[in-house]
């Protein structure tokens, strides 16, 4: 059966992804770090939950991912297992050029770089060239999937001190040169398993023509047994390192329970984000219809916006960081955000609250949105090849 024409429901959960991202980048570069959102200790709620449900993002943006391989590899004119083997290459350079020196870190030194997001879907996208070549059937490839999304922890015990082991099983700082850092925020292996079972909801998603009853009641019974899974998983505290425990301030047993382990992502945290995910996926048709065309707006040039919105951050807060303090060197000198909880060399008082953070996060998605409007608009009218690598 060819692919359905572009489903907006999947756009639709793709834009609210990239807003929830958003959120969670202001914070790094602009709030305050002198207290960890996820330190239960200290934390509050409001701040706690600000960092929450940008957990929502990464397992979303690749599981989506996975999906859209899946029906742009059933279109008439399909993607080649090799563009989508450079496409995932080409993603792995953008991170470490163009995004980390203009975007994260300002600068050209690359003592400190770091595998971010962008590296872990881009080999993913790799490794789902190599095994889609064996032609295996999409819902065996979604099994497979599932697989090392509930057994890579398994998998990094028996390769516990090698550095291909980090890059692929486990987040951790490699040593590569005296002085030069590496750390691997997302290891390859959890990531292409949250791809592969994208690629096998594909599937699924392809048989229909559009998001009708019967693919909205699949989706959600996925989703919902994701998220039932996810508690009987998260209780005798299985598969995650980061056990829950009961708390003394009233509520937060509850915080406790949904903070499982993300870097890498554990397979209690990946039912825990894609399980409620999936749902919404299924009733994104029911979001209000101006809500629906600016998040469409964005979830169709999510790379665009992904780029574009870490240097808009980052200018704003070279901005008021000068205002304020005179000096901003902390903000484009050394490691960035990636080895601290704290921007290393800020001086005191540096970090605004709450409620300013999220001031600027909607005001810097009102800004890109005209420009992602704009360039959404340019690509359906030009056929430049280099279009669709951006």
């Amino acid at each position: 059966m060819p692919a359905p024409s572009r489903l907006s429901e999947i756009d639709v959960t793709r834009g609210i992804v990239m807003v929830l991202m958003a959120l969670d980048h202001t914070r790094d570069f602009l709030g305050d770090h002198s207290v960890d959102a996820l330190d239960l200790a200290n934390t509050s709620v409001p701040l706690f939950f600000a960092r929450w449900l940008t957990h929502l993002c990464a397992p979303t943006f690749v599981l989506l991912a996975g999906i859209s391989v899946h029906l742009a590899r059933a279109k008439e004119r399909p993607l080649s297992l090799a563009d989508l083997a450079f496409r995932g290459l080409w993603l792995v350079l953008l991170e470490q050029t163009f995004l980390r020196c203009l975007g994260w870190y300002f600068n050209f030194d690359y003592r400190f770089m770091n595998a971010g997001i962008l590296w872990g879907t881009g080999w993913a996208m790799v490794l789902l060239a190599g095994v889609l070549a064996l032609q295996l059937p999409s819902f065996f490839v979604g099994v497979i999937g599932l697989a090392l999304m509930a057994g890579h922890s398994f998998l990094a015990g028996t390769v516990a001190s090698s550095w291909w082991g980090t890059l692929i099983l486990r987040s951790d700082e490699l040593l590569p040169a005296p002085g030069w850092h590496f750390y691997v925020s997302y290891p390859i292996l959890p990531w292409f398993g949250v791809m592969a079972f994208g690629y096998g909801l594909g599937g699924l998603v392809q048989k229909h023509s559009h998001f009708d009853g019967s693919l909205r009641q699949a989706l959600l019974w996925c989703g919902l047994s994701m998220a039932i899974l996810f508690v009987l998983v998260r209780l005798p505290n299985l598969l995650d390192p980061d056990p829950w425990s009961i708390q003394s301030r009233p509520g937060f047993t509850i915080l406790s329970f949904i903070n499982p382990e993300k870097y890498p992502p554990s397979f209690p945290f990946l039912l825990m984000t894609l399980g409620p995910m999936i749902c919404f996926l299924a009733l994104a048709s029911f979001v209000p219809r101006i809500v629906q065309h600016i998040l469409i707006v964005l979830g169709r040039v999510p790379l665009f916006f992904y780029l574009a919105h870490i240097v808009l951050i980052h200018l704003i807060a070279v901005l008021l960081a000068f205002l304020r303090f005179g000096h901003v060197e902390w903000l484009y000198h050394g490691p960035g955000i990636f080895w601290s909880e704290t921007l290393p060399g800020h001086p005191p008082g540096y970090g605004l609250g709450l409620g300013w953070v999220a001031a600027i996060w909607l005001l810097v998605v009102a800004l890109l949105w005209p420009l992602c409007q704009a360039y959404g608009r340019f690509k359906q009218t030009h056929s430049s090849w280099w279009l669709k690598y951006l």
